[in-house]
């Protein structure tokens, strides 16, 4: 290949590699030997990719005194402006990426036996933690995962969570916000959710098939500060910290040192 032409390939070399989760140094600091000994955490942004709301989950869990690794793992296409359509409606490739991420788990655990891994999905990510978790049964190597955390997660109400259930020793905990109206009520029912199916989210007003296993928690305003998007209001640092971290310290769940307010 001539320079010139190496030239033109390096953008979408690099958004391969970030895509990926090679080469960049997003994770290095938070992933080092001593830390994945401790255990991992992996976070999954939104469609729109990683930006700083990832960023201040992972703050918000090392503030609370989580000392393992925490990975924030970008997922689908990374090309501004297309990657948000594609990323919400390519049910195949969001699947694919789920059993990407889970070969990645499962390589983990063959490396750090026994250590607890949780997921922590947003929006099309919690999509994206779900189909990993449903992999994770098929994936050889693998083992049960501790648990899962949903935020605002972009997945049909009706979605059956049986075979993600029965890979996580601890269950799921789905965060629904009511008032995230305009992306998880409007959006989803034009665009669908990552699921393909048309309508409501689970993030906007939960699972409607009870579980053994499974959590729903409410977001009430006075858990989120007063003027935040309600698509990312529990995202922040002081909510994490809060109300997200218990679910990863806590090794029986529901956690028993997370008071929920407003209910």
């Amino acid at each position: 290949m001539t320079k010139r032409k190496l030239d033109l390939w390096k953008p979408a070399i690099f958004l391969c590699l970030l895509a990926a989760g090679c080469g960049d140094e997003l994770n290095m600091q938070y992933t080092t030997p001593a830390m994945k000994d401790r255990g991992m955490v992996y976070i999954l942004p939104g469609i729109q990719g990683v930006d700083y709301h990832y960023k201040n989950i992972r703050r918000g869990l090392i503030g609370s005194g989580i000392n393992c690794a925490i990975k924030i793992h970008p997922w689908g296409c990374q090309i501004p402006g297309l990657n948000l359509l594609v990323n919400e409606t390519d049910t195949r490739g969001d699947h694919q990426w789920g059993a990407k991420i889970a070969a990645e788990i499962a390589a983990y655990q063959q490396a750090y036996p026994d250590r607890p891994v949780y997921i922590i999905g947003q929006s099309g990510g919690a999509g994206v933690a779900v189909f990993c978790a449903e992999a994770l049964t098929t994936t050889p190597g693998a083992k049960p995962i501790n648990g899962m955390v949903l935020l605002d997660a972009s997945v049909s109400v009706t979605y059956d969570l049986t075979r993600a259930l029965s890979i996580c020793y601890e269950g799921i905990v789905n965060f629904y916000n009511p008032r995230d109206v305009a992306l998880l009520q409007a959006g989803t029912a034009m665009f669908g959710n990552v699921d393909g199916g048309h309508g409501n989210s689970a993030g906007r007003i939960g699972f409607t098939r009870k579980y053994a296993k499974l959590y729903q928690v409410e977001i009430h305003k006075n858990m989120v500060d007063d003027f935040a998007d309600p698509h990312f209001a529990d995202c922040s640092t002081a909510f994490t910290a809060q109300y997200i971290a218990p679910w990863i310290i806590d090794r029986n769940w529901p956690p028993t040192r997370m008071q929920l307010k407003g209910k």
